[in-house]
C-alpha cells in the first residue's frame, strides 16, 4: 500500500509556547519572518518535520495563536491528522484557546493531545489543579477524551513522552489517500531566482510526479511540475499526507494566490454556490439568520458570502440545518469537505460544517423535495455511497438496484469515479463489472499473499490451484465470474496463471536442500533410461522423505523434464528418443511386436507394454492384433 504520511500541528492561545514546543520536538525553528523573531509571536504558518521512535517521519505545522491571525490558523489546521492543543501551565485555557477548540471541532480533526506547556514555571500541586480545570472545560468538546501531557519546551521535561504519545496516536489514524486525484490546498507562494514559481501545501490526496500536468483552481491555470521537494529534499514523487514544495513551469507567481488549490485537471468542481450542512456553535451568542454575511473558510481559502437557509428560518446556537452559501468568488470544493464560518465584523468563529455539493442554482427554501435530496447527500457523498457498494465486481444493473437510482444517473457517477481513479472496470461475458479501486487492490494484496504463502510452504507445486485459492479467499462469486476475473488479473500482470495453478510473478524460490534432492533425482534418471525405479526406492537413494517424493516428481513433470506413464516416471528426453527409434523401426519393417520393440529399447516387457500403449494414445502407433503399425499423427 505504500508508505504512510502524516501531519501533526499545534493550536492554542498566543504566547503559550507552540513554536518552542515544535522546536523541542523537531529541533527546527518555524519562525522564519523577521517580524516574527522581533515580536516573539508567529504570524504566518511555520513548518518542520521530525522522526518518531517508530521510524515514522511526520510533517509538523505551527499555527499563529493571536486572534488577528486566525485565518492563517485555519489554513494550517485543515490538513492536520493530530493536533497538539497547547495550554500554558501558568495561564490555563484562554479566549483564543477556546476559539481554536471550536475550529478544530468544526473541522473534524481526528485526534488531539492536550499539552500543558511551561510545566517548569509552576509546582506539581498547581499542575494537578490545572489538569482538573482542563478536564472540566473540555468535557463537552472534541477533546474530552484527549490525553494530557505535561511538558516544558524550554527544559525538555516530558518531550520524549510526548513523542511516544504522538507515535501511538498516529497508529490509529487513517492516512490520506495516495490513489485518488491530486489535491493540494496552497498555503505559500513564492519565487526563486532561476527556478520560478514555487507553491507549498499539504497534499490531501493523490500522488504528484515530476513532469505531471496539474491545474491551479479556481483560476484554471495549467502548469507542469518542474521539480519537487519533501522535507527540503528533492524527490521524484510525493504522496498524500506529505508537506510538498512544487516548482511549477509556465506560471507567474503573481497569478497564484494563497487559497488556490493544486489539482488534477477536470476532476473537481468549482463554483460560487455550495450546498451545506451547517452547525451553529453551542458557544455562539446569536442564531444564524437568512442572508447573513459571513467569512467562509475552506482549506486555505477565505471568501465572503451570504447564508441561504433552506430548512429553518434561523439556526439557533447548538442547532444545525441545511443551507447554501452564496460566495462572492468561485471556490473549489468536494462533498465531505469541512468548512468554518466566521462573523463578518468583528471576526470571530460562529459555525461550520460539511460541504454536500457544488450547486449550479440557488435552491428554494423549505421545499420537501429539496430537503430530501440534501438528506441523501448528507448521508454521504453519492460517489462514496456508490464506491461502498462496489466492494466486489458488480454490473451496472445490480448497482442501480442496490442504490435505487436510474442507470443514467449511475453512469454519470461511474464516469466521475473513473476520472478520479477510484474505479476499476472488469468484465464478464462482455458485461462491464465495476470494482472500487481500493477494494480491488486490497483483494489483490490478499490473493497474492495467499499465493506467496503457498509457494513458500510448497515450493514444488507450481502454484496453488484455482479452486483452492477461491476457497482460501472466501470467494462467493459464481464459478464463471471467478474464472474470468482471475484470468483478467493474470492478463493485467498482477500474477501468473499456469494451467490450473496461480503463481506470483516472481515464482517460488526453491530452498537449497530441496534443489539438492531434485538434482540427485536428475542424476539418477540419467542412468536408468527406460527402466526407471519406483519412487519409494528413488527417494531412499536420494535422501528424500517418502512423504515428499511425490511433490518432487510432480514438480519435474510440471517443468517438462519427466513424463508420467502408467505409474512410471520417464525422462522426457528418453521418451522422445524412444519415439524416434520406434518410428524408424516401423519405417523399415511396417509392423513390429512387443519383443522387437523391447529389444530395440533395451528394456523389459514391464516398461515396453505401457510405453506402447502410451504411443497408441498419442497416435504415434496403431495396434493391429499383437502388432503395431505407424499411426496417423
Amino acid at each position: 500500500m505504500g508508505e504512510r504520511h502524516y501531519l501533526v500541528g499545534t493550536a492554542g492561545h498566543v504566547d503559550h509556547g507552540k513554536t518552542e514546543l515544535i522546536r523541542a520536538l523537531s529541533g527546527m525553528d518555524t519562525d522564519r519572518l523577521k517580524e516574527e523573531k522581533q515580536r516573539g509571536i508567529s504570524i504566518e504558518l511555520g513548518f518542520a518535520h521530525m522522526l518518531l521512535p517508530s521510524g515514522r517521519q511526520v510533517g509538523m505545522i505551527d499555527v499563529p495563536g493571536h486572534e488577528r491571525f486566525v485565518r492563517q490558523m485555519l489554513a494550517g489546521a485543515s490538513g492536520m491528522d493530530v493536533v497538539l492543543l497547547v495550554i500554558a501551565a501558568d495561564e490555563g485555557i484562554m479566549p483564543q484557546t477556546q476559539e481554536h477548540i471550536d475550529i478544530l471541532t468544526l473541522l473534524g480533526i481526528p485526534r488531539g493531545i492536550v499539552v500543558i506547556n511551561k510545566a517548569d514555571l509552576v509546582d506539581d500541586e498547581w499542575l494537578d489543579l490545572m489538569d482538573e480545570e482542563i478536564h472540566n472545560k473540555l468535557k463537552d468538546t472534541a477533546f474530552n477524551q484527549a490525553q494530557i501531557c505535561r511538558v516544558s519546551a524550554v527544559t525538555g521535561q516530558g518531550i520524549d513522552d510526548l513523542r511516544d504519545i504522538i507515535d501511538n496516536l498516529l497508529s490509529e489514524v487513517e492516512s490520506k489517500k495516495s490513489i485518488g486525484p491530486v489535491r493540494m490546498p496552497i498555503d505559500r507562494v513564492f519565487s526563486i531566482q532561476g527556478f520560478g514559481t514555487v507553491v507549498t501545501g499539504t497534499l490531501h490526496s493523490g500522488t504528484i510526479e515530476l513532469g505531471q500536468e496539474l491545474a491551479i483552481e479556481p483560476s484554471n491555470l495549467l502548469s507542469k511540475v518542474r521539480s519537487l521537494q519533501v522535507y527540503n529534499k528533492k524527490v521524484n514523487f510525493a504522496g498524500a499526507g506529505q508537506r510538498v514544495a512544487v516548482n511549477l513551469a509556465g506560471v507567474d507567481v503573481s497569478e497564484v494566490v494563497r487559497g488556490s488549490v493544486l489539482v488534477k485537471p477536470k476532476v473537481f468542481k468549482v463554483g460560487n454556490i455550495l450546498d451545506l450542512k451547517v452547525t451553529n456553535l453551542t458557544t455562539a451568542e446569536k442564531p444564524l439568520v437568512q442572508r447573513q454575511r459571513v467569512r467562509f473558510h475552506i482549506g486555505t481559502t477565505e471568501i465572503l458570502g451570504r447564508l441561504h437557509l433552506l430548512e429553518h428560518k434561523e439556526i439557533n446556537p447548538g442547532g444545525e440545518g441545511f443551507a447554501q452559501i452564496l460566495l462572492e468568488e468561485p471556490v473549489l470544493a468536494a462533498p465531505g469537505d469541512r468548512f468554518v464560518l466566521r462573523f463578518y465584523s468583528p471576526t470571530f468563529t460562529i459555525a461550520g460544517g460539511k460541504v454536500l455539493d457544488v450547486a449550479e442554482l440557488k435552491l428554494k427554501r423549505f421545499k420537501e423535495s429539496v430537503l430530501a435530496q440534501l438528506k441523501i447527500k448528507d448521508q454521504g457523498d453519492p460517489l462514496d455511497l456508490l464506491e461502498r457498494e462496489m466492494d466486489e465486481p458488480r454490473a451496472a444493473k445490480d448497482l442501480a438496484n442496490r442504490l435505487h437510482v436510474n442507470l443514467d444517473d449511475l453512469a454519470e457517477n461511474l464516469k466521475s469515479l473513473e476520472e478520479q481513479e477510484r474505479l476499476e472496470i472488469w468484465s464478464e461475458d462482455d458485461v462491464a463489472l465495476y470494482w472500487a479501486k481500493k477494494d480491488a487492490e486490497t483483494w489483490r494484496e490478499k490473493l497474492i499473499k495467499v499465493v506467496k504463502t503457498n509457494e513458500q510452504e510448497f515450493p514444488l507445486r507450481g502454484g496453488i490451484s484455482r479452486e483452492e485459492l477461491k476457497t482460501r479467499l472466501g470467494i462467493l462469486w459464481s464459478h464463471r465470474r471467478w474464472q474470468m476475473i482471475l484470468e483478467q488479473g493474470s492478463a493485467r500482470k498482477f500474477y501468473k496463471i499456469s494451467g490450473s495453478k496461480v503463481q506470483t510473478n516472481e515464482g517460488a524460490q526453491i530452498p537449497l536442500s530441496i534443489m539438492k534432492g531434485l538434482n540427485d533425482l536428475r542424476s539418477l534418471w540419467q542412468t536408468v533410461k527406460l527402466m526407471p525405479p519406483e519412487l519409494s526406492s528413488a527417494a531412499e537413494k536420494c535422501g528424500i522423505g517418502k512423504a515428499d517424493i511425490q511433490e518432487y516428481a510432480g514438480y519435474l513433470c510440471d517443468q517438462g523434464e519427466w513424463v508420467f506413464i502408467s505409474g512410471f516416471y520417464f525422462k522426457s528426453e528418453d521418451i522422445q528418443e524412444a519415439k524416434q527409434n520406434l518410428i524408424g523401426l516401423l519405417g523399415l519393417k511396417g509392423e513390429v511386436g512387443v519383443a522387437e520393440v523391447r529389444e530395440l529399447w533395451e528394456t523389459s516387457r514391464k516398461y515396453t507394454v505401457p510405453l506402447l500403449e502410451y504411443f497408441d494414445q498419442q497416435r504415434v502407433t496403431q495396434r493391429k492384433g499383437d502388432k503395431r503399425i505407424l499411426g496417423k499423427i
